[in-house]
């Protein structure tokens, strides 16, 4: 272990994740009787300690965190030692002693050295009488092994620091070491640090490595530059996988399986309907994995079938044809039975991640890639995946197709890169934001992507941004319905330039901080919205006069930045929030509006929406939300489609593969759900929204004709 990775591991966060971990994982496991007593800080660090005595058990044995938690001893008559483990099957004993730190400094001195020998001492002498009660469910196997002529006693001292004993430790540890070992080497000692606590938490996280077989005919293998073989699969034996694995099976592709596509939808065609032509029609499957066995039912011939044992599966491309094979056994599995598809399997260890990376990127082209798509490949990405999971227990999803989490449990990328867009400093990146998400994605030296994510934002900050992205949104549908016309467009329009300028006025100097009250900064959004909105619609007419084509101010960076340093300077002041014309303000008597052209037909025409893009349910009141939840729940596809540009059948619904109009579908959930007070009429493209954005189908479209009505 070097210094770096000892440093990284005691930095804050890192110490953060550890303590969050620990009061987890062993939550229920370690005795804590004798704390209750103490205050909620006193509790927690004396928890902690124990907690921390049972990860390095874990660490030293393998053992799971319910017998880790059994070894822990400390307490009252713990004489030094805080934990007492034997390996299972072997005559290895393992004593622990652990040193908690919130500042991840901790240390282990001379004293606390001899208390842990004095300690060794009992053991030996087989003095367990001397110890609390909690030794006694393992005496009769110390016992054990400390009779056994193959006896190994390793003393353990596990550190929330970096794990560097004084001189003098080391004195008084070698010391015993020569002293116990007269007949030969029994006696050792061991350090765990932070890092190889963290190291244990990670791999606690990581699933289960993927295993498969392929059984494969006509099949060619290579021995160079890497091995690998190609032949005829069954999509039969594609669908198993799926079937076991799931989205796992994508671990290293650009993307999850994309859901119901035009292009999936034609694969599950053809192999309902045309199974023997399915590998003409098809690209067929790259699998990557880091071991293959092989195994012959017959003669080691090419015209004889191999079955291939992988373990450490990944497929890198043809995610979409392994669903669309799990699919359609579902809904024709005597047909698929009868189709084929070419795989190739190549053999990439973990030492080689750029040609893995290589093969991912290049083998990418049976559905259309983005730009998004070869983000998934950027390692920071993943990490920030585990600093979600280990400092905020939530998700954070970031390839496409990847279902989002519900709100409270997490966020996407796409929410992420939008949320810091706005945090960040300069106005540019928010305009980019609210143009096409996609220009979030570009590198090079003026791409937004490196300036985004190239420091690797903390979980703590991406989730706290997404927060108050989220609170400024809530706080704009509530102004909006103050105002009309002009002001009320700005409120919408202009919503990602309001989360900047509000992001401007908050406190940041402390969003990844753990302890920082976060909710106390959320408190003040609504107030700093509401401020916000009033000047930058005062502005815009003030500089650039209230006939102004805001479709062409809120797009222009220059504009933009000029109306942020204006606004951001008097709403910083104490003056008073400017009085707005009052034509601007809602009026329950103006009369009725023209009716609009219909939302689908205008998004079609204006090809707003790319076909295959992901669309998602949002439940429009309280009465529905009772009707639904638990319904939609009990299948997530259920609230998923994919948009189809046709004026009148627009949503590919992923639970039956068949295509509806925004409003005909939501009708045909309220049936299946078996909701009996659903009303009979329902606006449906209020009900849909488009991956990446707040805005439903309704939105869009009136933005569109908005925009339209200005340059005419």
């Amino acid at each position: 272990m070097d210094d770096r990775e000892r440093s990284n591991a005691t930095a804050p966060i890192r110490v953060h994740q550890i303590r969050t971990a620990l009061l987890d994982r062993y939550d229920g496991l370690v005795y804590d009787e004798d704390l209750k007593s103490y205050d909620q800080r006193g509790y927690e660090q004396r928890f902690l300690s124990r907690a921390l005595t049972a990860a390095a058990v874990r660490v030293v044995t393998g053992c799971d965190h319910k017998a880790a938690g059994q070894a822990v001893i400390d307490g009252e008559l713990d004489q030094g030692i805080d934990g007492v483990a034997v390996t299972e099957g072997t005559q290895e004993v393992w004593l622990v002693q652990a040193k908690w730190s919130d500042e991840g400094k901790g240390k282990f001195n001379t004293e606390a050295a001899h208390k842990f020998i004095h300690g060794l001492r009992l053991i030996e002498q087989r003095s367990f009488d001397r110890f609390n009660d909690r030794l006694e469910p393992i005496v009769a196997r110390v016992n054990s092994a400390m009779h056994d002529a193959r006896l190994k006693v390793t003393l353990v001292i596990v550190v929330m620091g970096t794990g560097l004993l004084s001189d003098e430790v080391v004195a008084v540890l070698e010391d015993a070491k020569k002293e116990f070992n007269g007949l030969g080497p029994v006696l050792d000692y061991r350090v765990v640090g932070a890092a190889d606590v963290l190291r244990q938490i990670r791999e606690d996280l990581a699933p289960e490595p993927v295993r498969v077989t392929v059984r494969m005919t006509n099949w060619l293998k290579r021995n160079t530059p890497l091995v690998a073989y190609q032949g005829t699969v069954p999509a039969s034996n594609i669908a198993e996988w799926y079937g076991e694995y799931e989205d796992r099976l994508y671990s290293q592709n650009l993307r999850q399986s994309l859901g119901t596509t035009r292009v999936n939808s034609g694969m599950l065609s053809t192999l309902a309907e045309e199974p023997e032509n399915f590998w003409l029609f098809n690209n067929g499957v790259t699998v990557l994995c880091d071991r293959l066995d092989e195994d012959w039912p017959g003669r080691r011939r090419p015209d004889e079938p191999v079955h291939l044992r992988l373990n450490g599966v990944s497929v890198v491309n043809g995610a979409q044809t392994v669903s669309a094979a799990h699919r359609a056994m579902q809904l024709s599995p005597d047909a698929v039975e009868d189709a084929e598809v070419t795989v190739k399997v190549i053999v990439v260890d973990e030492n080689m991640p750029d040609f893995a990376r290589r093969i991912t990127e290049t083998t990418n082209t049976q559905n259309h890639v983005e730009q998004r798509d070869f983000m998934a490949l950027d390692e920071a990405q993943a990490m920030i995946r585990e600093d979600f999971a280990l400092s905020l227990q939530k998700s954070y999803v970031y390839k496409r197709g990847e279902a989002d989490p519900a709100p409270e449990e997490g966020c996407s990328v796409v929410h992420a890169a939008i949320a810091l867009a706005c945090a960040h400093h300069g106005t540019d990146l928010a305009v980019r934001a609210k143009l096409d998400t996609d220009l979030l994605w570009e590198r090079g030296a003026s791409g937004a992507y490196p300036r985004l994510f190239a420091e690797r934002p903390s979980a703590f900050q991406i989730w706290r941004s997404v927060l108050v992205h989220r609170a400024v949104g809530a706080s704009l549908n509530e102004e909006r319905k103050k105002f009309q016309k002009r002001a009320a467009d700005v409120a919408q329009r202009g919503d990602l330039l309001i989360t900047h300028l509000v992001f401007q006025l908050i406190e940041q100097d402390r969003i990844d901080d753990p302890e920082h009250d976060w909710d106390t900064v959320l408190a003040e959004v609504p107030g700093l919205t509401a401020r916000v909105l009033s000047w930058l619609i005062h502005h815009i007419d003030d500089r650039f006069g209230p006939t102004s084509f805001l479709s062409g101010t809120l797009s222009d960076v220059q504009r933009c930045k000029e109306l942020a340093s204006r606004v951001l300077r008097d709403a910083q002041g104490a003056g008073v929030i400017p009085a707005l014309p009052v034509a601007y303000r809602h009026s329950k008597a103006a009369g009725r509006k023209a009716r609009r052209p219909n939302a689908v037909p205008t998004l079609v025409n204006h090809g707003k929406i790319a076909d295959g893009t992901p669309v998602y349910l949002r439940l429009g009141n309280n009465p529905e939300i009772k009707a639904l939840e638990g319904w939609l729940a009990q299948d997530p596809r259920r609230g998923q489609a994919t948009w189809v540009n046709d004026r009148s059948k627009c949503l590919l619904w992923a639970v039956d593969n068949r295509t509806y109009s925004p409003t005909r579908l939501v009708l045909h959930m309220y049936e299946l759900a078996g909701w009996e007070k659903a009303p009979v009429a329902v606006q449906g493209p209020a009900r849909w929204t488009v991956d990446g954005s707040s805005l439903t189908l309704s939105d869009m479209a009136r933005v569109l004709l908005d925009e339209q009505a200005e340059k005419e």
